[in-house]
């Protein structure tokens, strides 16, 4: 599911560029006030949201248009007093209420406002309609996407690869099969009916990529900084494979921001839906691997 939400906050309040850690912990917050219901549905796969086990969720860069940029602190000055992010989870979508219901009852702490935490609360949200997926899309990276090597026999002095390096395409879906599996409690990608041998995997790198490192406040991680890439890019792999990565984030670390994708401008004329219904408080293709 993807549920938008306007957050209402003060004019002037100033909020660090580098913001994923405290939204991170915001959502595992969160999360962890979920019902008995939930917490059954995450605990039968293996997860439990007080202790922070459940990782398949990402988020959108917050949008703070007008705002003003200090460089030389790190912060944006807020113009405003509202602003949207996107949560996006891999999770049953008969919660969808619930866990907006959630979010409406735990402020955001974020920034600095006169010298008190800066408050943002839910105003409105907007359910995100579902796109109609298939085997082979296109995406373009809203927030960065983290890859690593996995590839012991060829170590290289910076773990984060880049998308145009050759073997990008083993270690991105490396990642992705692994987290796909975990949430399906280790089972094999043949034993789901998800892959089918004759069929490859393909990743293919539309332009350039732009490199984004992010600097993390303390996190349930344990990690300092973060690099990543925001590229446009074509997938091929199962639906479910596919969808999987769509809600839960491509690469690594997708709880703490990262890997939040949306619709090529080509497939959002192809996509089914509309933008939604809005709610308020007053109402060419490199060689076939095998990733399984």
């Amino acid at each position: 599911m993807r549920i938008q939400f306007t957050l209402t906050c003060q004019k002037g309040t100033v909020i660090p560029i580098n913001y994923q850690s405290e939204i991170s912990n915001w959502v595992f917050s969160v999360l962890a006030k979920a019902n008995p219901e939930m917490s059954a549905w995450a605990q039968k796969r293996g997860y439990d949201f007080p202790s922070r086990t459940f990782k398949l969720f990402t988020f959108s860069p917050l949008a703070i248009y007008p705002y003003e940029m200090d460089q030389v602190r790190q912060e944006f000055k807020l113009q405003g007093n509202q602003v949207k992010l996107t949560f996006s989870a891999y999770i049953d979508p008969a919660f969808e209420q619930h866990i907006i219901h959630l979010f409406r009852q735990m402020p955001l702490t974020l920034g600095i406002l006169d010298g008190q935490p800066g408050r943002f609360e839910v105003k409105h949200w907007q359910v995100i309609p579902h796109p109609n997926f298939k085997e082979v899309m296109q995406f373009k990276a809203s927030s960065p996407i983290s890859v690593t090597n996995v590839d012991d026999e060829k170590p290289i002095p910076n773990p984060y690869l880049m998308p145009d390096n050759p073997d990008y395409d083993v270690s991105f879906f490396t990642h992705t099969v692994r987290r796909f599996k975990a949430a399906n409690q280790y089972k094999s990608l043949a034993s789901l009916k998800l892959i089918d041998a004759s069929y490859a995997m393909h990743f293919r790198l539309y332009g350039q990529s732009k490199s984004r490192l992010i600097h993390l406040k303390p996190n349930t991680d344990g990690i300092q900084q973060l690099r990543g890439f925001v590229y446009d890019f074509e997938v091929a792999m199962s639906q479910p494979l596919l969808e999987f990565c769509y809600y839960a984030g491509f690469g690594e670390y997708p709880q703490l921001g990262f890997g939040y994708v949306e619709l090529r401008e080509p497939e959002k004329e192809k996509s089914h839906g509309g933008g939604g219904q809005q709610y308020g408080n007053n109402q060419s293709q490199p060689p076939k691997r095998n990733y399984n």
